[in-house]
């Protein structure tokens, strides 16, 4: 497991060494268990807008219909930053404090990435991290060893949070309590 973790980590710091424009979405299709995680890796582009100083990404981690129960746990390898979360629509938690809900950023899904998760018992967190940190999403079965098709994905969707006039004022009042502190 720790051999694709690295190589995993490793891939992602060359593509983004080597490409020419930001990377705005990476994702990958993988098993996991109670005992095996599915994991997505980048580097957050230094280019570009932030909100308040971070880029704002989309954590999702889905069944691809292999009756999968996805936990996600989002974490910076720079810094001590980690947002977790069991059933989307489910609390969301920043180092272990209680944020809001799931349903309480559905419209920051909607706008940022076109789509909220498919079934309730996915995971997604809405993330803020600074521009060059190192940040890996693992996702893993909440309590089958059984492998499971598991899709993880981040997306930075900071310039469509800056351009939307969609959010509402709890929305926005909701992003302010994701920030790292």
């Amino acid at each position: 497991m720790k051999y694709r973790y690295w190589v995993g980590l490793i891939a992602s710091a060359c593509m983004v060494g080597t490409a020419h424009a930001d990377l705005l979405n990476i994702s990958t299709t993988s098993l996991e268990s109670t005992t095996e995680e599915a994991i997505a890796c980048t580097i957050i582009a230094t280019t570009g807008a932030t909100y308040q100083g971070y880029k704002v990404l989309v954590a999702f981690s889905e069944d691809v219909g292999s009756g999968a129960n996805p936990t996600m746990r989002v974490q910076s390898l720079r810094s001590n930053i980690v947002y977790t979360n069991d059933d989307w629509q489910g609390m969301q938690y920043l180092n272990g404090q209680a944020l809001d809900n799931g349903s309480a950023v559905a419209g920051i899904y909607s706008n940022g990435v076109g789509r909220t998760p498919r079934a309730t018992t996915d995971s997604a967190i809405l993330t803020l991290f600074a521009p060059g940190d190192a940040v890996c999403a693992y996702s893993k079965e909440v309590s089958s060893t059984n492998l499971k098709k598991v899709s993880v994905a981040l997306t930075d969707i900071t310039d469509k949070v800056l351009a939307s006039k969609n959010l509402s004022t709890s929305e926005t009042f909701t992003i302010q309590k994701w920030l790292p502190r």
